[in-house]
């Protein structure tokens, strides 16, 4: 089974609709956690969403909390998840029909730690950053972690690929294209979440500086 582990906050439109589209392409098992924070003035509208609407209640995941920050919300969502392979999920991420399949065929066999890099469409395909990552359980267990939990946001996609570069646990797979959909390149407006990830751009680069001087430990 696929885990869409889905931080979410100030969008629940976007994050329903998204969601809805991932969940209805997957072509196979998955279950999807929605993780946002309490203080979200969204909140009530999430709940009324997903709750009332939402097609695949019996496979979604509440998780609501004080989340400090997207890493955090991530990272939450992962340890309540359930599948044999986890997948980032942000509002501005697209998919296309029998993706689930797809996925799950390039981990098909694989017992040792493993994490596919797909297509984002956004960025040249050989740069060391892992926009949407996707990894097994067998990775998530020896990390400990999705996401480094020292960073925020900005910088954790680049320190998720030199970790996993370390131990030979990356598979290249460019044939495989999700679509991000980022305000930087006019494909969506630049709202308040996407300002508020932004902010955290020098907390990233430092803890990515001292991390990397240190040969990126897990």
């Amino acid at each position: 089974m696929i885990s869409l582990l889905h931080p979410s906050r100030g969008r629940a439109q976007k994050s329903f609709n998204n969601a809805k589209e991932w969940m209805d392409m997957a072509g196979c098992k998955t279950e999807l956690i929605l993780s946002i924070d309490d203080n979200d003035p969204a909140k009530e509208e999430y709940k009324k969403l997903y709750e009332d609407s939402f097609p695949y209640q019996e496979e979604t995941f509440f998780c609501i909390d004080d989340n400090s920050c997207l890493v955090e919300a991530t990272n939450k969502a992962a340890r309540v998840s359930e599948g044999d392979i986890l997948v980032y999920l942000s509002d501005d991420f697209k998919c296309y029909p029998n993706w689930g399949i797809d996925v799950m065929k390039e981990f098909e066999g694989e017992t040792r730690p493993l994490l596919i890099k797909v297509d984002d469409c956004l960025q040249k395909f050989d740069i060391a950053v892992l926009t949407i990552p996707m990894m097994n359980r067998v990775l998530y267990n020896m990390l400990g972690y999705f996401f480094h939990p020292e960073y925020k946001s900005m910088s954790v996609d680049e320190d998720l690929f030199w970790t996993c570069q370390s131990i030979n646990a990356i598979k290249m797979c460019p044939h495989l294209k999700f679509s991000h959909e980022h305000c930087s390149v006019g494909k969506c407006e630049n709202d308040e979440t996407y300002k508020r990830s932004a902010a955290n751009w020098d907390q990233g680069r430092e803890v990515f500086t001292r991390r990397k001087l240190a040969g990126f430990p897990i």
